[in-house]
């Protein structure tokens, strides 16, 4: 049996078509290939789950990245859907955006299941609708149970963010009183209410620093009010995308929010909760020993880390953020070779404990991994 090629895996993964919702194709492909590899991979629903069991009980280890990208945007120079290698860059729909992280994953797990694992259990999930608010890990994470640390894969240019921002979202109204536009004085222009309420919430300080966010954001980003010239308006709509840190709890942030405005606040999304992980976690230890010119940084996008809250992990993988849902996107040759063995040196320093400090012990449930 050959070893996977990651570079060559990378493009058969970008030639199929896999906007979030679409995942079908390549996740057919891909759970075909893992068995060709002797890996005991399944499918659930467009999900794709395979496991390394090692000779003893140990830490559970996940890898973990996304099937689906954006669509194409205009500004394409070549199909998308055409993998080309241009001057050391892959380029093609996905490549950095999460493919590479997914092709990298996969060879690193089937090196690892080739070489054996002394103890602990490697679980390798490819999960599909990270791009969209649809269920793609969250369907699948009871059945993996407990898990101790993880690396999910995105295009960090390799290095590490142990920190990820969260996202809260808040709808607003601003009320008023209508009235004819030539009997203003009667009424109470809630358009009025709204404008002090966007000058309160731009003078919005939220001072707690993070030592890799930085500080949280408060931004009115949609504005809908009136109706008709010759009428006052008695109701302005207005959304708050907030971005913000550990430093703050979504409660706190809407309490603020509510303080410093006349309107009427709801929250309508507050899934996307900010996650941390500390420099000294083991997982982190275990990267420096695999990849010692790491840095540590804060990610201010979002992944599929915010459902693995609890679990210490790091989003880390080839290909440079900024280029992600562009034109002609492309990760670099030598970056998605080089992650397979980032991602299976971390893993193997975790799962031997060379870290430097135990883990806890968990007892895999063998029967539901497979």
């Amino acid at each position: 049996m050959n070893p996977l090629n990651p570079v060559d895996l990378l493009s058969r993964l970008v030639a199929i078509p896999s906007v979030s919702r679409q995942e079908d194709r390549v996740a057919g492909f891909l759970r075909d290939l893992l068995a060709d590899q002797g890996l005991d991979a399944r499918r659930v629903g467009n999900n794709v789950i395979c496991a390394v069991q090692g000779a003893r009980p140990g830490p559970v280890f996940l890898l973990n990245s996304h099937l689906d990208t954006v669509p194409a945007r205009d500004g394409w120079l070549t199909d998308p859907w055409e993998p080309t290698i241009v001057e050391g860059r892959l380029v093609g729909l996905g490549s950095g955006d999460a493919k590479a992280s997914v092709a990298a994953m996969a060879c690193a797990t089937a090196q690892i299941a080739r070489e054996g694992l002394d103890r602990g259990t490697l679980i390798f999930a490819a999960t599909c609708n990270e791009e969209i608010a649809d269920p793609g890990i969250e369907e699948i994470l009871p059945e993996l149970g407990r898990i101790d640390a993880a690396l999910v894969g995105e295009p960090t240019s390799l290095q590490a963010a142990v920190a990820q921002g969260g996202l809260l979202i808040l709808e607003a109204t601003a009320r008023g009183r209508t009235a004819h536009a030539a009997r203003a004085h009667l009424g109470l222009n809630a358009l009025t209410v709204a404008a002090r309420d966007l000058i309160a919430l731009d003078a919005l300080v939220l001072d707690r620093d993070h030592p890799f966010l930085g500080r949280s954001t408060a931004n009115v980003t949609v504005l809908r009010g009136g109706s008709s010239h010759n009428v006052i308006p008695d109701a302005c709509d207005y959304t708050i995308d907030i971005r913000y840190t550990p430093a703050w709890s979504p409660d706190e942030l809407v309490a603020l929010i509510d303080a410093a405005t006349e309107a009427e606040i709801r929250v309508r999304s507050q899934r996307l909760v900010p996650v941390e992980t500390s420099t000294e976690a083991p997982v982190a230890r275990c990267l420096k020993e695999a990849h010692p010119e790491v840095s540590f940084f804060g990610s201010p996008t979002m992944s599929d880390w915010v459902f693995l809250k609890g679990v210490d992990a790091i989003k880390i993988g080839p290909g440079d953020s900024p280029r992600s849902h562009t034109a002609n996107e492309s990760v670099a040759v030598e970056e998605v070779e080089r992650a397979v063995a980032v991602y299976a040196g971390c893993v193997r320093a975790l799962l031997d404990g060379r870290d430097g400090s135990p883990m806890a012990i968990s007892t895999p449930d063998l029967e539901g991994r497979r």
